[in-house]
């Protein structure tokens, strides 16, 4: 006999897939129960609101991102320079973003969320932290150590998900037949080269 517990889980699972599916558009309170098989009522027996199950899937979408970036960094060789491993969290960010981009959509809509479930508030600063961190040790390396810390990963954090965003939609292969993986060598060649101001030698 399924449990709360599995009850949950299977909500949030379908809440995936319909946002893998069908994007925020087609995610509705209705439609979740309706593919998980229980009354309408039923999700509200396991969360408090919509909202609280929508951060749910958006927080368990930072922490996924998190493990991915954790990941890309431990795949590096041993003493591997700062700013490979700045490029290897991004284009790690990148992948996951393009990967379930119906997913990132919701992550990053604050205001259908309920930004308190415990899973959301936890892992969604955890994932910028990453990239503050990975800044703040390629600045100790002589990247752009006149730039404060936080602004700096803002910028970086801009570029990945703007890159993201925009190969997801398709708008990217409107202006460019590059590749993806040749957009982003273009963009980390042009952002985080040691000192992209400075006069040549």
């Amino acid at each position: 006999m399924p449990t709360s517990a599995d009850t949950a889980d299977r909500l949030i699972a379908v809440a995936q897939e319909i946002l893998a599916r069908e994007g925020i558009e087609g995610l509705s309170l209705r439609q979740v129960a309706r593919e998980a098989g229980v009354s309408h009522g039923a999700p509200l027996r396991h969360f408090p609101s919509f909202s609280a199950l929508r951060a749910e899937v958006a927080g368990r979408g930072f922490q996924r991102l998190e493990e991915a970036i954790q990941k890309a960094a431990a795949q590096l060789p041993p003493g591997s320079h700062p700013i490979d491993r700045l490029q290897a969290a991004g284009r790690a960010y990148v992948a996951a973003a393009v990967e379930a981009p119906g997913l990132f959509a919701l992550m990053f809509r604050p205001e259908l969320l309920d930004v308190t479930q415990p899973r959301y508030a936890k892992h969604a600063p955890a994932a910028f932290a990453q990239v503050v961190q990975a800044v703040r040790a390629a600045q100790d390396a002589g990247f752009q150590v006149e730039v404060d810390t936080v602004t700096l990963a803002g910028v970086i954090w801009s570029l990945v998900h703007g890159i993201a965003t925009l190969w997801s939609g398709g708008a990217l292969g409107h202006v460019t037949e590059a590749s993806l993986d040749a957009i982003l060598d273009a963009s980390f060649a042009s952002l985080l080269q040691p000192d992209p101001l400075a006069p040549a030698s």
